[in-house]
């Protein structure tokens, strides 16, 4: 508690104030040490509230164990990542090749035609890379670091499942209080109906948008309609700002190839999209508890890119929702009453 003793002459600062402070700001400076860590368990967490929804059906109405359920879960994923890898990869290297041979580089259109080595260029590039052991070692390093990080994540998020149903149950650790762990078991049930439901309804929404644009484009014969489809879908995660970026590349490739009329036809298809999206798609899939107003995010995104970057950025929503239920479930009634 703060006490401040004060006299005509001078003003005294209690001890506890000061030892409190120095504990205070050695903490967040531990806590910036550790702010890689602590990205990996919020990702981890994220994952987490995402899929344990498909783990309890699995859980309740197929009767699968809970180690199984989670494992099938994590495969299903995994296959369907692979699936639409498999079916994605191949038009667009396609199309990117053509995007590229369209414009006028002939440097690197000659690079990419006459893309073949023999034995002595070869062992040339070879004794090059032996030449430079930091930079192989660097690659190496890099390549294992995203391997481990990503199976850290993973398993993180497996044992985040698993002890999901007992996770209230941690704030035992600052209090006994039983209507505290009953306050910190509906803040954790708030968290993943919220933050889960926004990371699901995105990646709906992403793939959803990605797939009309992409059959939109083919069927206007818009070249190239396979990474413009990719664009809009990327940027599917900037509300309203996004699907309009994304618009403009298709217009200009439309009046490019063939005439105003196209590029009115193709701006035409957009906006239809993007009324599709805003008055079927959000209101179904991003219900009320879990939307975030398009202001909010691109705010969000911005202050997220300014701090930390691109990783910012992308978790910058995901921060903003933890921190709306942390506010609604433990300061909102304090703060106003």
């Amino acid at each position: 508690m703060l006490k401040l003793f004060k006299n005509e002459n001078s003003i005294s600062v209690s001890p506890s104030i000061v030892i409190f402070t120095t504990f205070f700001l050695l903490f967040l400076y531990f806590l910036y040490q550790i702010s890689n860590i602590l990205v990996l368990f919020f990702l981890s967490f994220i994952i987490m509230v995402a899929l344990h929804p498909f783990v309890q059906k699995l859980e309740i109405k197929l009767k699968f164990p809970r180690i199984l359920a989670i494992i099938a879960t994590y495969i299903l994923v995994f296959l369907g990542i692979m699936s639409m890898l498999g079916l994605l990869i191949p038009p667009l290297a396609k199309q990117l090749y053509q995007f590229v041979r369209a414009f006028n580089l002939p440097w690197l259109q000659e690079e990419i035609v006459n893309f073949s080595f023999n034995l002595t260029e070869l062992s040339s590039i070879i004794e090059q890379l032996g030449s430079s052991v930091t930079t192989i070692y660097s690659a190496i390093v890099s390549t294992f670091s995203s391997i481990f990080t990503v199976t850290t994540v993973l398993v993180i998020s497996l044992f985040l499942m698993l002890d999901r149903k007992r996770l209230h149950l941690r704030v035992a650790w600052f209090t006994k209080n039983k209507q505290h762990i009953k306050i910190a078991r509906e803040f954790i049930d708030s968290l993943e109906h919220q933050l889960g439901g926004w990371v699901r309804g995105q990646l709906i929404l992403m793939l959803t948008i990605g797939l009309v644009t992409y059959v939109g484009l083919t069927l206007l014969s818009i070249p190239y309609a396979a990474p413009l489809a990719l664009l809009a879908a990327s940027l599917e995660i900037l509300p309203n700002l996004g699907p309009t970026i994304s618009a403009i590349p298709s217009i200009i490739i439309g009046i490019i190839t063939s005439g105003p009329i196209m590029g009115l036809v193709v701006l035409v298809f957009y906006i239809l999209v993007q009324q599709l999206e805003n008055n079927l798609l959000v209101p179904k899939v991003m219900k009320e508890n879990v939307d975030v107003s398009p202001l909010i995010s691109i705010m969000s995104i911005l202050i997220g890119l300014e701090i930390a970057g691109v990783i910012g950025a992308l978790l910058a929503i995901p921060v903003y929702i933890v921190l709306r239920s942390v506010y609604s479930t433990w300061f909102k009634d304090l703060i106003l009453s």
